[in-house]
């Protein structure tokens, strides 16, 4: 039973958000859609925000986690655009309210993440040493450029298809991260 009040209050959410703004969405909205109480709303959320968050992290963490290497990290990227793209009238309602900096900023944290990853096994591929300061300058480097190019998207209706985007991005960074992290070993060895 709980786990269906869960479901549901998730359900609601997403199909009100895919209505109006998530500044227009109260608990209480939420709770009358979908037919639970307050009580077990914050049972399983705090707020709005957290309920966001769940779905998001939820819904992109399968298609993501299989391509979080230095490998794979395309199939990561247009999974995470395709995401973006399928779900662009929730995203629109969330880039254009209020709660867009708290959002921006928990997408920066997961694109941290994966981009941690790749690097790590860039660096372990390449069997050299970089300092953490040096790592962390180039994975916001790439997190800037990626979130960069998905707000631009998104700003701009996001009609161009995730593929595409893809590959001009690919035409621009091609093998990037490896030239990156030898740059920096050879510029702090040197």
């Amino acid at each position: 039973m709980k786990q269906r009040a869960k479901a549901a209050i998730v359900s609601s959410f997403k199909e009100l958000l895919s209505k109006q703004s998530i500044d227009k969405i109260t608990v209480k909205d939420i709770c009358q859609h979908c037919d639970v109480n307050r009580q077990t709303f914050y049972y399983y959320f705090t707020d709005i925000m957290d309920v966001f968050k769940y779905v998001t992290f939820k819904e992109l963490s399968a298609d993501i986690a299989q391509n979080r290497t230095f490998e794979t990290w395309e199939g990561g990227f247009l999974a995470t655009m395709n995401y973006l793209k399928n779900n662009s009238k929730m995203i629109l309602h969330v880039y254009n309210s209020t709660y867009w900096p708290e959002a921006y900023a928990f997408f920066s944290t997961l694109s941290n993440k994966l981009l941690n990853d790749v690097v790590d096994e860039c660096i372990a591929d390449l069997g050299v040493n970089l300092n953490d300061k040096d790592k962390n300058f180039i994975i916001n480097f790439y997190r800037h450029v990626f979130n960069g190019l998905m707000i631009d998207w998104v700003n701009e209706g996001m009609e161009d298809e995730p593929n595409v985007i893809l590959k001009k991005l690919l035409l621009m960074i091609s093998g990037s991260i490896p030239r990156s992290v030898i740059a920096f070993v050879e510029a702090q060895n040197g």
